[in-house]
């Protein structure tokens, strides 16, 4: 019996004791704390899902934590992962969260910065006008009637039609999510199609809605590996061996590496604290399941088991 299995065993049971269960969960955590498991065909260890949960730095931060200090820290992430606020901790936005935390790089906090200074009567929308004032000091209107101005024309029409794809609600405004798939759209998956859709325009040289070899190789831009990148096109990206890479396709090529990792990571920690099967997290089971999120020093369970009774 794997070990996720033998602990939502226990904590099944345990939860027929009423309240004291929480505190005899710790000796579950105890037990299991540390463990090395199998996820997608590979041995998993708790350290890999805590980098990829809180990101490196934090990471060791937690690992010098109590456990009890690791768990209470853990509750008050919840709500900034929850994005749609229901109280639930969703794949997607699971997703979301470990996307982040596996970049070199956090885009929390330029785009919240950002986002302040674009949403000038603080609704926490977005609006074009306000964007446009913001950003090029003048809205659309008053571009228009400045020939000067002309010149921002081709900068105005990028950015408005990153915008459309950016407003996943269709509502004309950027809400914070949606302003930072517009500063990022690299960095999301919702904004694939836009990514693709871009380069295909600067590429697709006959404009017949898909890219050739030689197309292909002209964005790269690499002569010296055209025999490799030759290879990688009709091996890796050709899906349907047609000799063009078509949108699916060039979207599939443009999606970055940690996409794929992050959801796999995302289904996993799910899959690890989900104790009622309902596909989604709750605070408590965060909290309850903390040693798949955040390590703390076994060497504190005496005390901490100490401190609960």
């Amino acid at each position: 019996m794997s070990i996720l299995l033998q602990k939502r065993n226990m904590w099944k049971q345990l939860r027929l004791l009423g309240p004291v269960y929480i505190s005899l969960s710790l000796i579950i955590e105890f037990c299991f704390a540390h463990s090395e498991h199998n996820f997608d065909g590979r041995a998993h260890s708790d350290h890999e899902d805590h980098i990829a949960f809180l990101g490196e730095e934090l990471a060791k931060e937690f690992e010098k934590l109590s456990p009890q200090e690791a768990r209470r820290r853990l509750r008050m992430l919840v709500p900034r992962i929850d994005i749609n606020k229901d109280g639930f901790v969703e794949e997607a936005e699971l997703e979301i969260w470990i996307r982040h935390k596996l970049q070199k790089w956090t885009v929390h906090e330029d785009v919240d910065a950002m986002f302040r200074d674009k949403d000038q009567n603080g609704d926490d929308k977005v609006t074009w006008k306000e964007y446009m004032t913001r950003t090029f000091g003048f809205s659309e209107q008053d571009m228009h009637g400045k020939w000067e101005r002309s010149n921002l024309e081709k900068y105005v029409q990028f950015d408005k039609k990153k915008w459309r794809y950016s407003d996943q609600d269709k509502d004309g405004l950027l809400n914070r999510q949606e302003y930072e798939y517009f500063h990022h759209p690299k960095e999301h998956e919702v904004m694939l199609t836009y990514v693709a859709v871009e380069l295909m325009d600067a590429y697709d040289k006959d404009k017949d809605g898909r890219l050739s070899l030689r197309e292909y190789l002209a964005f790269i831009d690499m002569p010296a590996f055209n025999s490799l990148n030759t290879e990688e096109f009709h091996e890796k990206y050709d899906a349907d061996k047609d000799g063009f890479l078509n949108l699916k396709e060039v979207e599939d090529w443009r999606r970055p590496k940690n996409f794929n990792k992050a959801l796999g990571e995302a289904q996993h920690l799910i899959e690890s604290a989900d104790m009622n099967e309902d596909g989604k997290l709750t605070a408590d089971e965060f909290e309850i399941n903390h040693e798949f999120f955040a390590g703390s020093m076994a060497t504190e369970f005496g005390k901490s088991f100490h401190d609960e009774f």
